[in-house]
């Protein structure tokens, strides 16, 4: 294979990291941008194993000049942006979250940030607007690849003493192993592991480095690469404006662009790239791809902070058009001062002064996340000022929802202290995901124990409903199951619906998810049972007590049209309008309710928030709200 510059590699670079900022700017119809991720780890495939292979083939391979290409290309623009993100943080950053951002640091710098972001991958965890670096998740992964891989390949070479046949097989055969690990993961429910660890993720770094492999066939009409590059167009294209990001990522749907990517590489083999005007379209996109190394790295902690410095921690499409155009004029100014002259040998011209700066500066950025967290311990003045505030970012919510028991049962099941009806009672039950849990705390306390028991059915990320064929995951499909058994030899007075509707209506799934709300619904009434469906609940552009507590820093007045998430407005009036009140049902708007003229409470009792994140009740909040809704039940 010819190690000559591909231009076309470039434009492949700027396809990936232009959807990866566009979905991460949050720009319209760019749903599924991130797969730009999966499209970098196939170009490193295919350029990492073509480079050794060729070395080791003419035996010039050396892993002490492997390894200082990849810290001449990794670290300086890397280490750059990791030590100048450090000084916003100070201004803008949580106490918690600057302890939180300092402990990345060092995760970073060893090349181990995927398993510290997979730690904190919970249901409820802090929204990823507010982890600057966690977009360092995949340099680990690609780091990680970087360790196995030469060590791989030149213990194959060795055995197999340069058979053409033998490589392919053997990428071909590791590659369709993690690809199963990967697809088993999530078929365990276990999603988040295939997105952040390595083996899961090596099948994409591996049919890169297949297409690169001497054995592999190689395209020589110019009209078939045409077509092969045209098609793979397509193929990543698809996937970027259709895909929605969720738990169905990576698997199988991270295959369009993984095979997208190797398709328009082994389309481009032995291409000679033209001479072409400065002005041209596709010298513009080549610039991108020349400077998407250090766009990938800039954008995220820009983005973070820009976010940070709003009010209402929402970026208008102006302020992302302005973040944008600095986004691209500090990476090219990292690409030219930083990448550039370290790659070039301009400086640290030596292999050991480039492994000694290295080693230096990673020491230096050690220390410096150390002391940062140390001096994070000792709030400051406003600190100090708003620590209840701050406290809700570790909200216990648990007791509350009545975690492992009747909300995500720890066995999957729930058992007696869940859906026992009571003799003599009035029974009410609460079924849902944790848009509906987070009821249960006010819905008991605005009700007389001695008339009123409340069941509870709860599961996380889970719609109420009997069509467990339309649940995203293996617990949800176990949970629709098991409350039609339930259902069918229990009767509860009453059944409360409430879910995350914002989620399960994304487009183009409204209809289908009325149409399972219709269905259960009649299957309840046609039992007896009386239904109420709680609308979407009141929700908030971002984590509430975060908002607050930045609003606060800067002696900002907190309004609810800057805090409040607008769309729950327009879904609400969509979901009354499709379903109309009958005889046994009768559909609550909570927003009408709670929000007159569209104005929510953001705080009540003497500054509580009325959310813990972004939608999730305090116990106060939850009072509140019931308290609000329980009259429109006729209960009180």
């Amino acid at each position: 294979m010819r190690r000559d510059y591909r231009e076309d590699i470039d434009w492949l670079r700027a396809i990936a990291v232009l959807a990866v900022v566009a979905f991460h700017f949050e720009t319209p119809a760019v749903f599924g941008g991130f797969v730009g991720v999966d499209i970098f780890f196939v170009i490193s495939g295919y350029l990492i194993t073509g480079i050794i292979q060729s070395e080791l083939q003419t035996g010039s391979f050396s892993f002490a000049r492997f390894y200082e290409r990849r810290v001449r290309r990794l670290l300086p623009a890397l280490y750059a942006m990791v030590a100048l993100a450090a000084i916003p943080s100070f201004h803008y950053l949580l106490t918690s979250e600057r302890q939180e951002f300092f402990r990345s640091i060092a995760a970073v710098v060893t090349f181990t940030s995927n398993f510290f972001f997979w730690f904190q991958t919970g249901y409820f965890d802090h929204a990823a607007v507010e982890k600057p670096l966690l977009h360092t998740w995949s340099l680990a992964v690609e780091e990680q690849f970087y360790l196995a891989l030469p060590l791989l390949l030149w213990g194959f070479s060795r055995i197999t003493r340069g058979g053409r046949i033998a490589l392919p097989v053997l990428l071909g055969a590791l590659a369709l192993a993690s690809f199963v690990l990967s697809i088993w993961l999530m078929k365990s429910d276990s999603s988040a592991n295939a997105f952040f660890m390595s083996p899961p993720r090596a099948w994409e770094f591996l049919i890169g480095g297949l297409v690169a492999t001497p054995g592999f066939p190689v395209l020589r009409n110019a009209l078939a690469q045409q077509v092969v590059r045209g098609v793979a167009l397509v193929v990543i294209a698809i996937p970027i404006f259709s895909l929605r990001q969720g738990p169905g990522f990576p698997g199988f749907n991270a295959l369009a662009p993984c095979i997208g990517a190797a398709m328009f590489l082994w389309g481009g083999i032995d291409v000679p790239t033209q001479t072409r005007s400065r002005y041209s379209p596709l010298t513009i996109v080549k610039f991108f791809g020349q400077i998407s190394y250090s766009l990938y790295l800039w954008h995220w902690p820009l983005f973070t902070f820009a976010r940070f410095s709003k009010s209402s921690l929402v970026l208008d499409a102006t302020d992302k058009v302005m973040l944008f155009a600095l986004t691209v004029l500090i990476s090219h100014l990292s690409w030219r001062f930083v990448e550039q002259p370290f790659r070039r040998k301009a400086l640290a011209p030596t292999r050991s002064a480039a492994f000694r700066i290295a080693g230096l500066v990673t020491a230096l950025l050690l220390a410096g996340s150390a002391a940062g967290i140390i001096v994070s311990r000792a709030p400051s003045d406003a600190d100090r000022a708003a620590l209840q505030l701050e406290s809700y970012n570790n909200y216990n919510y648990r007791p509350l929802y009545r975690y492992g028991v009747c909300f995500a049962p720890d066995n999957g099941a729930f058992g007696a202290d869940c859906l026992t009806l009571a003799p003599g009672k009035t029974n009410i039950m609460l079924w849902g995901d944790s848009l509906a849990a987070h009821y249960f705390h006010g819905l008991r306390n605005v009700t007389d124990p001695q008339t009123v028991n409340i069941l509870q059915a709860t599961q996380a990320a889970c719609m109420p409903t009997f069509n467990a064929a339309a649940q995203g995951n293996t617990s949800c499909r176990d949970f629709a199951t098991q409350m039609e058994t339930f259902f069918g030899d229990h009767k509860p007075d009453r059944v409360i619906l409430s879910a995350d509707w914002l989620e399960y209506a994304r487009p183009p799934r409204f209809d289908g998810m009325i149409a399972d709300l219709k269905q259960t619904i009649a299957k309840l009434n046609a039992s007896g049972i009386v239904v109420d469906l709680l609308g979407p609940a009141v929700q908030f552009r971002a984590r509430l007590p975060s908002m607050l507590m930045r609003a606060h820093l800067r002696n900002i007045d907190p309004r609810p049209d800057d805090f409040v998430l607008p769309d729950i407005f327009a879904l609400d009036q969509m979901m009354k309008a499709a379903l109309p009140p009958l005889q046994k049902f009768s559909y609550i708007s909570v927003v009408d309710t709670v929000c007159p003229a569209r104005q929510c409470p953001l705080t009540i009792d003497g500054g509580i928030p009325l959310a813990w994140d972004h939608a999730h009740l305090t116990a106060e909040g939850s009072v509140y709200v019931m308290g609000k809704v329980m009259p429109l039940l006729g209960m009180k």
